[in-house]
């Protein structure tokens, strides 16, 4: 008889530490789940500025890509022009080209140096 008493004891224990390590375990998920919810939250923020910063990037890209279409759409000009009309227009946008890709050249940089700091 003090065997079954043991018997049911140990299994009674046993079913308790169980029902314990259980609620542990879902106390420590929900707690998990809270620090991912709040990570992912603060992250959001970041991203959304991210995001900001490369649609700002893109639009001065864009207007550099614009620029420089339009000085080349700018080759095509009339033969008919004095020689000298003719190296200035062909100075004008070789001047041109050179600040142009200066300018894409330094957004280059400031992209690559806003990509190492992060």
């Amino acid at each position: 008889m003090l065997v079954l008493v043991l018997v049911a004891c140990v299994v009674v224990l046993t079913f308790a530490v169980f029902g314990l390590i259980a609620a542990k375990t879902r106390l420590v998920e929900h707690e998990i789940e809270a620090i991912v919810t709040r990570k992912l939250a603060s992250g959001r923020e970041a991203l959304a500025a991210e995001v900001l910063d490369l649609g700002e990037a893109n639009a001065v890209m864009r207007n550099l890509l614009l620029d420089i279409a339009e000085n080349e759409a700018t080759a095509d000009v009339v033969n008919d022009l004095p020689a000298e009309v003719l190296t200035r227009i062909t100075e004008n946008r070789l001047a041109r080209r050179r600040e142009l890709l200066a300018e894409v050249d330094a957004v280059l940089r400031a992209c690559r140096m806003v990509d190492a700091s992060m």
